[in-house]
């Protein structure tokens, strides 16, 4: 952190009136370390910010948190101006953005998950930046994770991102250099729910809104083939929140589950032993009796036996049904 930056931060300390909580993850990633002196050198400067450190045992990346706003990325230059307004700002800025965009904004029912890339000498990105905070300002079901792309260079591979700004939706739909918002808007509000991405399903169940995620598989009458991949995570919090919204759509239509019974059982001979229990679980709560003799194979078949007894006891739940 510059001189010239400590300044900036001290000054726009003594301006405010309440104090400020944001919440920092830290992770097993070595960069972690990097996010916490940032941190701690903010509330240090500004005495009102007060920091929830958590912390997992996890190599993700680290994040800081302000309401529907995340950084993986570390505010310096004008990035951090903007970093600090976003902390501080209680004036709407919402009527800043064309009249057709806001009513746009206002029938947006499932959440959104932007994220984009920026670098720190990126002229435009702060721009940018600015822009979708309005739109996280207008609508709190639209999310926005601010990524540097230089400090994650694995992340941006990974998105396959090569120039900043670049504007990830859903890990489906992207744009780069100019950024036209409401265009973005536009996907937002008009895009299929039936192609959203595992990581928003996931964000969306890890929200609380598992209730959102059933209900817009039951009102298509499909499942949503991120969501699958969500049943059979290696994580276990993952797959919990997931089986969750499962037990939601059993209860509603049995049929619908059912359709899930083929991908199940193809996931279960790649999967660990604890993952192998839960899918038959799953396959228990589908209702569907087609998977009986799979799990009669499994019950006599050369498999621990705790994997055994989840079979057992999924046999009961479909015979019972």
């Amino acid at each position: 952190m510059t001189l010239q930056e400590e300044k900036i931060i001290k000054e726009w300390g003594q301006t405010l009136g309440a104090e400020i909580r944001i919440e920092l993850t830290v992770t097993l990633d070595e960069r972690s370390q990097a996010f916490r002196d940032f941190c701690e050198h903010l509330s240090r400067l500004a005495p009102k910010v007060r920091i929830k450190t958590e912390k997992e045992e996890e190599e993700e990346p680290p994040v800081i948190r302000i309401a529907n706003v995340r950084y993986q990325a570390i505010p310096e230059g004008k990035e951090l101006e903007l970093f600090l307004s976003v902390l501080s700002d209680k004036e709407s800025h919402v009527h800043k953005l064309p009249s057709s965009v806001r009513e746009q904004l206002g029938r947006i029912e499932i959440p959104a998950l932007l994220k984009i890339y920026v670098t720190p000498h990126c002229p435009f990105c702060p721009a940018t930046v600015r822009q979708l905070l309005l739109l996280t300002e207008a609508n709190e079901s639209i999310k926005v994770t601010v990524i540097d792309g230089a400090l994650f260079p694995e992340s941006a591979q990974s998105d396959n991102v090569q120039s900043a700004p670049t504007v990830i939706l859903d890990d489906q739909y992207r744009w780069t250099a100019a950024v036209q918002i409401p265009e973005v808007v536009d996907m937002i509000l008009n895009r299929d729910p039936s192609r959203l991405s595992a990581a928003s399903l996931q964000d969306m169940i890890n929200e609380g809104d598992a209730i959102r995620v059933a209900e817009m598989m039951l009102d298509s009458g499909k499942l949503i083939p991120a969501f699958l991949e969500l049943l059979v995570h290696e994580k276990w919090p993952v797959r919990l929140g997931a089986m969750v919204v499962f037990e939601t759509l059993a209860a509603k239509n049995y049929k619908l589950v059912a359709r899930a019974g083929g991908f199940l059982w193809e996931s279960f001979s790649q999967a660990e032993d604890t993952v192998k229990g839960d899918i038959l679980y799953l396959m228990g709560k589908s209702g569907d009796v087609g998977v009986i003799p799979k799990l009669e194979a499994v019950l006599n078949g050369p498999y621990s036996t705790d994997v055994r007894e989840a079979a057992s006891e999924a046999l009961e739940e479909l015979c019972g049904t």
